[in-house]
């Protein structure tokens, strides 16, 4: 690393511990901002030299930084400092759980994940990180009648088990859709998950294992990515442009590649807002059905569709190739927890099964409530009262880009959803405007955690939909000021070797 710790005041024989001192030292080297984010420590022999101690001791003060979340060690590359680190450390008596847990370090985007989930409810922080629904829109009053209903009528059954792939009634409500758009044809077909998420790792562990190859759009959904590589299968990035997934470019990839099954969002892609043409969604699944292998397609932001026409299923052209996710999650409410996935032939029984074995079924009195709403015909009408506010919220973040980043950004503006894709001009070190971001007071969601691949710009995700135009203004203002600060330290540091 460029910067040298100054370890010739260490006091031995003291009431703190040389392991502690160390810790201390180097961890308010980080949170000073001497140490950046991304940036690799030495090695645990080089540290023990320089503090004159052995390397079992230095090997310790590293696992003591790693588990107070300052830094994260990858086998065979080194020790380096996270992107967010911790506000504060207390000593617990909790340590030594460290040593007996398996070993499972989160990866960049897993920790990314995470620090968007902690910051989101601090009042002194503009996440541009989350695209959840807004809660002024949730439909409120009508599920609470509903509930109502459901617990009178349904009595006791309201709370009861129900079989593995859901109640029937919501499991028909959802193949009722899926006639008509093409993803379903009966209620059979359908498995009831908590959510999307889970929609998305039952049907990764079904298809893939260790040594697969499944390949995925880049940049992506971050929890697609993650479900994927949990299955131990290698995962390989195809481009996404103005017309959506690269179906040209997983061509070229299957000539070298026995690809098992292709990860992607169709419609209002998450994070470019990009829509699948038709001539691309034609020939992916001629492709399936001609090389056998999977797609898994995730459908939440498909009906948050601002421009052009409705992209319809992919399933609807292969359905026994393709695995059909949704949920009401990204539309209505994050907390209903209501997502399925619809499949045919042994891959949907095989679905089913991992369901019973995860958790043994999605909540009853959601199933419930969400069966009776659709049934209402309310789900169309809360979709088209809601595109608007969500349009107004999109087109106010990229008059804030123009505003405080003009000249120095690139976006194409998403066809729907909840997120733009924005790509600097000019590269600068990812981690370290994270790590500035954060400390200005706004979270963003960085490109390299949604990507498969390194890449050599600078992207990140800005997701608009839980944030009035005021507050995208003012996080929009933060990050550029971020930006500025990162250019100016680079422009400032002095190379390794010259000071």
């Amino acid at each position: 690393m460029s910067y040298k710790l100054d370890l010739s005041d260490l006091r031995r024989g003291g009431e703190v511990s040389i392991t502690q001192q160390l810790v201390d030292r180097i961890s308010a080297a980080i949170e000073a901002g001497e140490v950046q984010p991304g940036e690799k420590l030495p090695p645990t022999r080089e540290l023990a030299a320089q503090a004159g101690v052995n390397h079992l001791t230095a090997a310790r003060v590293y696992r003591k930084l790693a588990e107070l979340g300052y830094v994260a060690a990858s086998v065979g590359r080194g020790t380096f400092v996270r992107a967010l680190t911790p506000a504060s450390s207390t000593a617990r008596g909790d340590d030594w759980q460290a040593y007996a847990l398996p070993q499972d370090e989160p990866s960049y985007s897993e920790q990314i994940l995470a620090d968007t989930f902690s910051l989101a409810g601090r009042d002194d922080v503009i996440s541009l990180a989350i695209g959840w629904p807004a809660p002024s829109t949730y439909p409120t009053d009508e599920v609470a009648r509903i509930a109502a209903d459901v617990f009178e009528e349904e009595g006791g059954n309201a709370l009861s088990y129900l079989p593995a792939d859901g109640l029937f009634d919501l499991r028909e409500q959802i193949a009722a859709r899926g006639r008509t758009y093409g993803y379903a044809e009966d209620a059979d077909e359908v498995v009831i998950t908590s959510g999307a998420q889970q929609a998305i790792a039952l049907s990764a562990q079904a298809t893939l294992e260790p040594g697969d190859v499944a390949a995925i759009e880049s940049p992506t959904f971050v929890g697609m990515m993650t479900a994927l590589r949990g299955t131990g299968a290698r995962v390989v990035g195809v481009p996404v442009d103005e017309n959506g997934f690269d179906v040209d470019a997983l061509e070229r990839l299957l000539t070298r590649h026995e690809v098992k099954l292709v990860g992607l969002q169709s419609a209002c892609q998450n994070p470019t807002g990009r829509n699948l043409s038709e001539e691309r969604r034609q020939r992916l699944a001629e492709l399936a059905v001609e090389r056998n292998f999977f797609i898994l397609e995730d459908r939440v932001y498909a009906d948050m569709n601002f421009e052009g026409d409705f992209v319809r299923s992919l399933r609807e052209l292969a359905p026994a190739h393709v695995l059909y996710v949704n949920s009401l999650s990204k539309v209505v409410g994050g907390g209903l927890r209501a997502g399925w996935v619809t499949a045919r032939g042994p891959v949907r029984e095989r679905i089913a099964m991992l369901k019973l074995d995860n958790d043994f079924h999605t909540a009853t009195l959601i199933q419930h409530i969400a069966a009776r709403w659709l049934a209402t015909g309310a789900y169309e009408r809360h979709v088209k009262e809601t595109i608007p506010f969500y349009r107004e919220r999109r087109d106010a973040l990229l008059v804030a880009l123009e505003r405080h980043l003009a000249g120095e950004y690139h976006v194409d503006p998403p066809a729907g959803g909840h997120h733009l894709w924005v790509t600097l001009n000019r590269p600068l070190d990812e981690r370290a405007l994270y790590a500035e971001a954060a400390r200005s007071g706004v979270t963003f969601t960085p490109g390299g955690a949604v990507t498969a691949e390194r890449r050599s710009q600078t992207s990140f995700r800005l997701s608009y939909s839980l944030l009035g135009p005021e507050q995208l203004d003012e996080g929009v203002r933060r990050l550029a000021r971020a930006i500025r600060e990162v250019r100016r330290r680079a422009r400032n540091a002095i190379p390794a070797g010259m000071s």
